[in-house]
């Protein structure tokens, strides 16, 4: 010690951890905050804690102020928009039900029923090359040239009336041959005209089936000759009461008229597609009845009076 003192370097020494010491005290919180912590607990007094027992070991916890570090409160705004969501969540499946059921409901019930009848004029048979006829009609179109396109019928005389070019002979025709015919009138008004036909209905040929069949009537031909088996399986085949082999064809005529024999059950149930004649328009096709079913039909008929008198007195007696 004494050789510190005479050299003055101790006293550097205790100077340099003097200014340590200071340094110390001054960077620690606590010790500037020493004299004020008792106001300021007195100025803002806390909730009793209360310690809190571990549920494994039993000891002890001591509980905490009760504030957590980093945490902001929610908003009522906001918790109050969670809440409306929250409920109508809840809420939207019975919504949409009711939804569903109102959409129901608003579906109409006045639908008209379905036909217990069939409508002859409906019935469409064969497919094949078709020239045009009285009563067609059909649907021009030229590309680009709305004036020039539309849909005409065909009159009586077999023509239409085309815009700007008057009454044109159709009649007999194909559709591609009134295709050409139209390119070629046209060349004087269109540069380079492309004209497209379409058939949008088929009204000037038909052939008739009657007699015992499922659906007689009259049957709208879409080709110029259809074939016999076609037209009787349109009309839903002969009934169990039809005389096969003594189904004709029958071609109308005022003076004339031609009659085929044909037998149906050849064609239909042995392949022989020899028999299967061709159709043209306004032929008629008869599948008659056997003979043991228009006796059946006759005496049906014959007694149908006596049955209802017979019938009727039996229900006066038993009143």
């Amino acid at each position: 010690m004494s050789e510190c003192r005479k050299s003055g370097s101790c006293r550097t020494l205790w100077f340099v951890l003097v200014v340590a010491v200071v340094g110390m005290g001054v960077a620690q919180p606590g010790w500037a905050d020493e004299t004020t912590a008792p106001a300021s607990a007195s100025a803002q007094p806390q909730a009793p804690t209360q310690a809190v027992s571990e549920p494994s070991t039993g000891q002890a916890i001591p509980a905490t102020s009760g504030e957590i570090i980093g945490y902001q409160p929610i908003p009522n705004s906001v918790l109050a928009g969670i809440a409306a969501s929250n409920a109508a969540a809840v809420a939207s499946p019975a919504a949409q039900e009711g939804q569903a059921a109102a959409t129901r409901t608003r579906v109409p019930t006045d639908f008209p029923p379905p036909p217990t009848t069939y409508d002859p004029m409906t019935w469409f048979v064969g497919q094949g090359p078709y020239t045009l006829g009285r009563d067609d009609v059909i649907r021009i179109q030229v590309r680009n040239q709305p004036d020039f396109s539309g849909d005409f019928i065909i009159d009586p005389e077999g023509s239409i009336q085309y815009n700007y070019l008057s009454d044109i002979k159709v009649l007999g025709m194909t559709k591609t041959e009134v295709e050409q015919l139209l390119t070629q009138r046209l060349e004087q008004y269109i540069r380079a005209p492309q004209v497209s036909v379409v058939i949008l209905q088929y009204n000037s040929k038909a052939v008739y089936v009657v007699g015992e069949v499922a659906r007689p009537g009259k049957y709208i031909m879409r080709g110029d000759v259809i074939k016999l088996r076609e037209a009787i399986v349109a009309s839903g085949l002969p009934t169990r009461t039809a005389a096969l082999g003594r189904t004709h064809v029958v071609k109308p005529d005022l003076d004339h008229p031609r009659i085929r024999k044909i037998n149906l059950k050849k064609i239909l149930y042995k392949g022989r597609l020899k028999d299967d004649i061709d159709l043209y328009p306004g032929e008629i096709v008869v599948v008659p009845s056997t003979v043991l079913a228009s006796i059946n039909n006759f005496l049906s008929q014959l007694l149908n009076p006596f049955t209802r008198a017979t019938a009727a007195a039996a229900v006066g007696a038993a009143l």
